[in-house]
């Protein structure tokens, strides 16, 4: 009995366990990428994020009753002052110091800016919302961070000669973290593109020709899309096509499989980053 359980539990092991080091490295594309989106909006903070922005602090709230701090801040330099203290505690989680607290009040910074004026965001801005509230329970500053390091200082002294001498005293080594929050995770970016490709059903992904037809849109294609679709021939379309449903379909699949895992989700990545920066050379997506 205690055998099966053994490895019934090492079977799934994947799903509930993540590499410290992945962790760190997490962190600090999060950090990253909160600062970008508080940045980008610095030139708009006027006309969308003040009492006199063109969006209605109160309407937007009576719609949808979403959580803002931006509805108490509502003058051009308090607001100036709340996208500062995000863009600090965004430099905070890129290093990791004060991990837990920087994250949370990032979130907060994030959310509040998102929820501001709801009508601008899209699908990108909740995901990352989402992602923000779920990694809040995931340790992001036990590996390559501030916290991490002061950690070590403080538990290895390094007292003698000896001990300054030993490279591998004081090197905290890589470990499988166990938690819920991250299965929440893989589940929500497999959810993400399940229901995408569950939403395919239209007559152009049945007959393969969505990918031709969206080729079509000038209004949307980059030089490189009008330059490519002069040379696709319908099947090459049609492969796309059925492609795109495909790898879609699959995500779930190679993110959940028990074994090999470490393959899948390695070519899983391969194909979702070619997939998505094909996309991008082809189609302007905002």
């Amino acid at each position: 009995m205690k055998e099966t359980i053994t490895k019934f539990s090492k079977l799934f092991k994947p799903w509930f366990y993540v590499d410290s080091r992945s962790l760190g490295i997490f962190r600090i594309f999060l950090g990253i990428l909160c600062f970008a989106d508080i940045i980008r909006r610095w030139d708009y903070i006027d006309i969308f994020y003040t009492n006199n922005s063109i969006i209605s602090a109160s309407l937007n709230n009576s719609y949808y009753k979403m959580f803002t701090l931006l509805t108490s801040f509502t003058k051009t330099w308090e607001v100036e002052l709340f996208f500062i203290i995000g863009l600090i505690f965004s430099f905070f989680l890129i290093i990791g110091y004060k991990t837990k607290l920087s994250h949370i009040i990032c979130a907060i910074v994030i959310i509040s800016i998102h929820n501001r004026a709801i009508m601008l965001e899209n699908a990108c801005d909740m995901f990352m919302n989402s992602v923000l509230i779920w990694t809040m329970f995931l340790p992001l500053g036990i590996a390559y961070s501030v916290d991490s390091l002061k950690n070590s200082l403080n538990y290895f002294r390094e007292n003698s000669v000896s001990e300054l001498n030993n490279r591998e005293y004081g090197i905290s080594k890589p470990q499988k973290v166990f938690s819920i929050a991250y299965f929440a995770m893989l589940y929500q970016i497999s959810a993400i593109y399940f229901f995408t490709a569950l939403n395919k059903t239209g007559y152009d992904w049945v007959n393969g020709s969505a990918v031709y037809k969206m080729l079509q849109l000038d209004t949307f294609l980059t030089p490189v899309g009008y330059f490519v679709r002069d040379y696709i021939t319908p099947n090459i379309y049609k492969f796309l096509t059925y492609s795109t449903l495909n790898l879609e379909f699959s995500v779930i699949i190679l993110i959940f499989l028990p074994f090999y895992n470490h393959l899948s989700r390695f070519f899983l990545i391969i194909c979702l980053t070619i997939f998505h920066v094909t996309i991008r050379l082809f189609v302007k997506v905002g």
